[in-house]
């Protein structure tokens, strides 16, 4: 079973990857949708105090890309997106079938 996206997946910017450093704003690290960076730096002042067992604040949400693949091989391409960015590409259930 597969994912169906949407007339805006023709927007997708695809990268050969990123670095995996949060907040990096280097063009293959970005977001694919939105062009913004994905993270938090770690000397971001909103990290001070966070409790390190979190799961599901904004900034914790913020961290993890979901990341769409295509191609195979060398030819692999990349595109990670803000979780809330992939969620305006999937194709709502056509509720007539």
């Amino acid at each position: 079973m597969g994912i169906a996206l949407n007339e805006r997946a023709a927007e997708i910017r695809w990268s050969k990857g990123s670095c995996g450093v949060s907040g990096c704003s280097d063009p293959e690290c970005v977001c694919a949708l939105c062009a913004q960076a994905i993270g938090i730096k770690e000397t971001d002042p909103r990290w001070d105090g966070h409790d390190p067992d979190c799961f599901g604040c904004k900034l914790c949400e913020d961290e993890v890309p979901m990341i769409l693949f295509r191609g195979e091989g060398k030819k692999m391409k990349q595109a990670a997106f803000h979780t809330k960015c992939f969620e305006k590409l999937l194709a709502l259930p056509n509720k007539s079938e």
